[in-house]
């Protein structure tokens, strides 16, 4: 009886839409951990401990440029995109990529100018320049990825052509990190890896036109490359920047939750230690990276079920976001099991220092599930402000803790201090979305 059981909700699992889409963003999304996990071990060998601290600490200051390179906007808009496309309105969907590629272009020249100063800011936290200028070439490549490449991904997911997105993503990782490989190998320093971190960038901006112009072949709502121009001229920024703004500043404030403890960490710690943390830290996100394609269709799935279904978002939500913690614990419970042998084997000896950090981030991994859900939902009901306020409040308290954390206790430091910033900000979150969604306190996306 239980095998049968069993077996049926296995059957459900497998035929149900959302899920066989997931499997194949999820697919898509292995192969290119996996090639970025291979590349890190290979870099890691060739730089060693100390430059490869100074290469995680110049992707960290680049890390800053997210803030401004439009990846809020991007999501605010598949919100209002997945709902106009549900609704069949073709002049409001337009509008809105009009709108997508107008910010994209603001966020990227405010991107490129924000790395002027990057050197200065390297010099005056970590007292060496060059890491900023390292950081200025990750920057002038993330611009470059931040227009066309995310622009057609959004495209491709809401049609719905799922595994061409899937190749799109798989694609740009794997061209990135192969060539940074190449070029470090043979240039043996930071300097080649990211030159070919850059030439990828740019290889893919021209593959992601070309898909375009295949895309809106097949579907009329996709303008050709001359209307879409127009639409950047004419949008008012006014008409869609409220709804975004508050995603952009959600979106934005997550996004410290992954560049700060890095960045806080190299103020204390010399270069090898970052990179242990790093390692570490890494490592185990790695394995909750196979998340990341659900939170990506939620994105499309959560406004079409407001739209055709509203009293279905508490369930969905609940239901979703406890698989999610199941899930991220059985991922992390297998990373930790296996980090002792996986970091002898791919790294060395020199690197053996990250794992007992592995096993303090435990907890972290176990309850980061909680999080899969929460910012396709805040959107979707826009409630953001709300989640804004969480993650001021929480990164107010956290942030100085965090350093009082790592200047006394160091590396285990960072891993307490990481732990407490996403499980405290995703339980508050999502006790807080439960109770509005039971209670029908939602509103209209615009």
């Amino acid at each position: 009886m239980m095998i049968s059981s069993a077996r049926d909700r296995i059957s459900y699992f497998y035929q149900h839409w959302f899920v066989r889409k997931a499997v194949t963003l999820q697919t898509g999304s292995f192969i290119g951990t996996f090639i970025q996990a291979f590349a890190g071990v290979v870099l890691a060998r060739i730089f060693q401990p100390e430059n490869y601290g100074i290469y995680t600490l110049a992707f960290s200051i680049a890390g800053i440029t997210s803030l401004f390179m439009g990846a809020g906007i991007q999501e605010a808009s598949t919100v209002l995109l997945g709902e106009s496309y549900a609704q069949k309105d073709e002049e409001r969907s337009r509008e809105m990529m009009g709108f997508l590629m107008k910010m994209s272009l603001g966020g990227a020249l405010i991107g490129l100018i924000f790395a002027a100063f990057a050197p200065a800011l390297a010099l005056h936290w970590y007292g060496n320049a060059t890491i900023g200028w390292y950081a200025t070439i990750i920057i002038i490549a993330s611009a470059i990825s931040s227009i066309w490449f995310s622009f057609v991904v959004i495209a491709l997911q809401i049609a719905g052509e799922i595994r061409s997105m899937a190749v799109m993503m798989t694609t740009d990782q794997v061209l990135r990190v192969s060539l940074s490989v190449v070029f470090a190998l043979i240039s043996g320093n930071i300097l080649g890896a990211l030159v070919g971190h850059l030439v990828g960038a740019l290889i893919m901006s021209i593959v992601s036109i070309q898909v375009w112009r295949n895309l809106r072949r097949r579907y009329t709502i996709f303008p050709a490359l001359r209307l879409l121009f127009q639409l950047i001229k004419t949008v008012r920024i006014k008409k869609y920047f409220s709804f975004t703004l508050w995603t952009t500043v959600d979106r934005n404030l997550g996004s410290l939750y992954g560049i700060l403890p890095v960045l806080l960490t190299g103020l204390f710690v010399s270069a090898s230690g970052v990179t242990f943390f790093k390692l570490a830290f890494g490592y185990v996100n790695i394995a909750m990276s196979l998340l990341g394609p659900i939170t990506t269709l939620l994105n499309v799935e959560f406004p079409r079920i407001k739209v055709e279904n509203q009293r279905q978002l508490a369930d969905n939500f609940g239901r979703v976001t406890w698989y999610a913690v199941g899930l991220s614990t059985v991922l992390t419970a297998c990373a930790i099991l296996v980090a002792p042998f996986a970091f002898h084997i791919l790294y060395g000896d020199n690197f053996q220092s990250s794992v007992p950090y592995v096993f303090g981030l435990f907890a972290y991994g176990a309850f980061y599930g909680l999080g899969v859900g929460l910012g396709p939902m805040w959107r979707a009901i826009n409630q953001v402000r709300k989640s804004i306020i969480i993650n001021l409040v929480t990164l107010g308290v956290g942030i100085p803790l965090g350093i009082w954390l790592i200047s006394r206790f160091s590396l285990w430091g960072s891993v307490v201090m990481v732990t407490l910033w996403y499980t405290m900000s995703h339980l508050i979150s999502f006790a807080y979305l439960r109770h509005a969604l039971r209670k029908g306190s939602i509103s209209s996306t615009m």
